[in-house]
C-alpha cells in the first residue's frame, strides 16, 4: 500500500504505530498518551423526568458526575480510571458501577440499582500526558487534542472529545499541508457545511430527550416514510423502513451496524437491541442477501449489561 500520507488516529492505540515508525527510524520514542477509562450507564426516564441536565460538580471523591436526558433516556457518567491494558472491548469495573449508582441515587428521584441499568457502555480516552507525566492521575491531564508529525511524515491525532471532531480533522489536514505531504489548500472548507439532513433555520426543532424516531432523519424523513413498511413498528421509535433506508443510504451492512450505529438502541436499552435483533435481521437479510452477523450482535448486547447477583 503506498500513500502521499498517513495519518495515526487511532485513539489510545496511537502509540503502537509511533513505536514502529520510530523503529524504522532506529530511535525508540516516549509515549504520550495515558489511557483513562470512562464508564456511561443508562437508565429510564423515570429517574430524571426533566429536559434539563444535572452537574455534581463535586462528589464524594472530588469527581465530577452529570445526568443528562437523551432519547427518551438518562445518562450517568462518567469515571476516569487509569487503564494501561489498552483493551479491545473493555468493561466497567465493579467500583465504576457502583460509585456512579451510588453518587446519582443521592440526586436522582430515587436510588437506581444493577438491576435498572438499561444498557452501560465505557471508553478509552486518549489522553496526551506531559512527557515529565507518569500518567498515574489522569484526572488531571488536559482534553485538548495534539497533532504533531515525525521525520517520515507520519502525522499523528490524539487526545480531544467527540464535540471537537471537526476542529481536530481541520487540525490534522493543515498539518498535512504544513509538511508538504499533500497539496496546499485551505484545511476548514467543511467550517459551515450542514450535516446530512440537516434542516433549514426555520424548522422544527427536537429537544435532544425525545426519543428516536421518524424526526431524527431531518430532512430525509419522507425518503423514509416513502419506503415499505414505514408503518410496521418494530418497537417505539424504530419502523421496518427505517432498516431498509440504512441498508439502502447508509451502508448499514450488520445488525450491530443498525443497532448501534443507525439507530442508537443498543446504548438506550441492550436488552431491547437483543429482542428485536431477529426481526432487523431478517429484514437487512432481505435487502442484502447476506450474513448480518446477528450471533455476533446477541453475543455483543450481553456486554453492555452489568453482571447480577
Amino acid at each position: 500500500m503506498r500513500a502521499k500520507c498517513v495519518v495515526n488516529a487511532t485513539g489510545p492505540w496511537v502509540d503502537l504505530f509511533r513505536q514502529q515508525d520510530a523503529e524504522a527510524q532506529g530511535k525508540p520514542v516516549k509515549p504520550m498518551v495515558a489511557p483513562s477509562q470512562g464508564v456511561h450507564v443508562v437508565v429510564d426516564r423515570e429517574f430524571l423526568p426533566t429536559d434539563h441536565a444535572l452537574l455534581i460538580p463535586k462528589t464524594a471523591d472530588g469527581r465530577v458526575l452529570f445526568a443528562v436526558p437523551w432519547l427518551g433516556k438518562v445518562i450517568l457518567g462518567t469515571t476516569d480510571t487509569p487503564r494501561n491494558d489498552l483493551a479491545r472491548e473493555p468493561l466497567p469495573f465493579p467500583e465504576e458501577l457502583d460509585f456512579i449508582l451510588g453518587e446519582a441515587g443521592k440526586y436522582l428521584n430515587r436510588q437506581p440499582t444493577l438491576a435498572d441499568v438499561r444498557s452501560m457502555w465505557v471508553g478509552l480516552r486518549p489522553l496526551v500526558k506531559p512527557q515529565d507525566d507518569d500518567g498515574e492521575n489522569t484526572k488531571k491531564i488536559s482534553r485538548e487534542h495534539t497533532v504533531m508529525s515525525s521525520k517520515t511524515g507520519l502525522v499523528t491525532v490524539t487526545g480531544g472529545k467527540w464535540t471537537t471532531y471537526r476542529a481536530m480533522s481541520e487540525d490534522v489536514l493543515a498539518e498535512c499541508f504544513q509538511i508538504g505531504r499533500l497539496p496546499g489548500r485551505p484545511a476548514g472548507v467543511t467550517v459551515n457545511l450542514p450535516l446530512v439532513g440537516a434542516p433549514a433555520e426555520a424548522a422544527v426543532t427536537h429537544s435532544m430527550n425525545q426519543s428516536q424516531g421518524l424526526h431524527s432523519y431531518g430532512t430525509d424523513a419522507a425518503a423514509v416514510a416513502a419506503l415499505p413498511g414505514a408503518q410496521n413498528w418494530l418497537m417505539d421509535g424504530l419502523s421496518e423502513a427505517m432498516v431498509r433506508f440504512a441498508a439502502r443510504f447508509e451502508y448499514a451492512r450488520t445488525v450491530e451496524d443498525m443497532l448501534a450505529r443507525r439507530s442508537r438502541l443498543l446504548f438506550l436499552d441492550a436488552r431491547k437491541a437483543a429482542e428485536i435483533a431477529p426481526r432487523v435481521a431478517a429484514i437487512l437479510t432481505e435487502e442484502l442477501a447476506q450474513d448480518v452477523q446477528l450471533n455476533d450482535f446477541l453475543a455483543l448486547t450481553r456486554q453492555y449489561l452489568p453482571v447480577q447477583g
